[in-house]
């Protein structure tokens, strides 16, 4: 039986089961911080050791080109929230509630609320719509939207950011990533029989890097064994989680999802300071893996091009649940139009049926030019376009083969004038149905 489209759904009796229907399902999203898709085993990209993510992977579906909407905490955590890409809910940078710095990335003034600032649209979010349908809704770990509950978590343990990973003294306290584990098992034994969902956030492997000493025991000489070691923690605390739903009887019944805000490069990358807000695959591309059993075949790896934005039409999907859900009389509403169920997207062929788009403001300028920049990225090729705020129309941009140079050396934008046409036109067309404008504008230059 074809299952029905996200957006065609209509709007149920919260947990309304009939005709012997299965129950709502708990969902529990796993966000690690800056995390690459080569510290995760079962991409395949290196010898790591994150067992029980790749036992997850068995028994999901791994997207293998899954991309952040923009290269940046904030943003790409609001996009997952709203389904929206950053220029529509109008978070660009980083927020904080007390002086931020001097960094590009961040708002240069203090926001203490950016749920309740006119100049983003966040309340439009899948958390809650399964609030407003009677789930019961957590937050742990790393939240970076802002220092509070907005307003629609039955239980928030979570912070903003920059919350060192060691409670106290480093290797003389407790681990924050174990504890925020210890509180995600709390709220699971808590929630009762009502449906639940948690978003179980962990800032690491973000920097500062120093995991627990005996976790670099398995990356000895190893380059970044910090980084990776720390990312083995973190699986085995997830393990434990997944593993208390096992036990309960609960995970088949649970749509457990795991990805990352965005990645980070080992090299030098122009428009970077820490190793985000820019448009290469290593910065972008993050991982993906979704268990639940009831929509997504086990042992599945998912080739085409996919957003973390469709995460949340995914999870209204999976609960049942639609957009206009208690927002009928909302004639400001309006439904997230960037993303798509990844549900139904898996019920078609496995092909490259849409251009991913990634919206970039990069930390430091590139000679002396700070800028803004669209990636447009294809099965094989990337396309990066940047208005520059100096001379931009005499600025050319990037074009990579990725088949032919995955590692994003060798810019082919000046040798393939008639790709480039093709791929801007591509962007265009996406500006123009997202309302997005930098897109169409930057894609009219590149088409001249």
């Amino acid at each position: 039986m074809q299952r029905r489209t996200f957006l065609g759904s209509l709007a149920t009796a919260p947990f309304a089961q009939t005709n012997g229907s299965p129950p709502p399902p708990n969902i529990l999203l796993v966000l690690f911080d800056k995390c690459r898709t080569d510290a995760i085993g079962a991409y395949e990209e290196k010898n790591v050791s994150t067992p029980n993510l790749d036992r997850l992977a068995r028994e999901g579906v791994l997207f293998r080109h899954a991309y952040t909407p923009q290269a940046l905490c904030g943003p790409a955590r609001a996009s997952i929230l709203t389904g929206k890409y950053p220029h529509a809910h109008g978070l660009r940078r980083n927020v904080y509630f007390s002086e931020p710095g001097g960094v590009n990335t961040n708002y240069r003034d203090v926001i203490p609320d950016p749920f309740r600032d006119p100049r983003f649209r966040l309340w439009e979010n899948f958390v809650y719509h399964l609030n407003n349908a009677g789930y019961t809704t957590g937050a742990i770990g790393k939240w970076h939207l802002g220092p509070g509950n907005p307003g629609f978590f039955d239980t928030f343990k979570s912070f903003n950011s920059l919350l060192r990973h060691w409670v106290g003294e480093p290797h003389k306290s407790r681990w924050r990533p174990d504890v925020h584990a210890d509180d995600a098992l709390h709220f699971i034994e808590q929630a009762g029989t009502r449906p639940w969902f948690l978003q179980l956030s962990f800032y690491a492997p973000h920097e500062p890097l120093d995991p627990p000493r005996q976790w670099l025991e398995k990356y000895p000489g190893k380059d970044h064994r910090e980084y990776y070691a720390t990312v083995s923690n973190l699986d085995m605390n997830v393990g434990r989680v997944v593993e208390r739903l096992r036990q309960r009887g609960a995970l088949d019944n649970t749509l457990v999802i795991f990805t990352a805000d965005h990645g980070r490069p080992w090299v030098e990358r122009p428009g970077t300071v820490e190793g985000i807000g820019v448009g290469y695959e290593d910065v972008i591309r993050v991982p993906l893996i979704i268990r639940y059993p009831r929509l997504f075949a086990a042992g599945k790896q998912w080739g085409a091009g996919v957003t973390t934005a469709d995460l949340m039409p995914t999870i209204l999907d999976a609960a049942n649940i639609s957009l206009n859900q208690g927002l009928a009389n909302d004639r400001e509403f309006t439904p997230a139009i960037h993303a798509r169920s990844l549900a139904a997207e898996l019920l078609g062929e496995d092909r490259w049926s849409r251009p991913i788009v990634v919206q970039n403001i990069p930390q430091r300028g590139i000679d002396g030019s700070y800028y803004e920049e669209r990636v447009l990225r294809t099965e094989r090729h990337k396309l990066i376009l940047r208005k520059f705020e100096i001379r931009p129309v005499l600025r050319p941009g990037e074009l990579y083969d990725l088949t032919a140079d995955p590692g994003e050396g060798n810019n082919l934008y000046d040798r393939a004038p008639v790709l480039v046409k093709e791929m801007a036109r591509q962007l265009a067309q996406w500006g123009e149905t997202h309302q997005d404008p930098l897109a169409v504008e930057l894609a009219g230059w590149a088409a001249r």
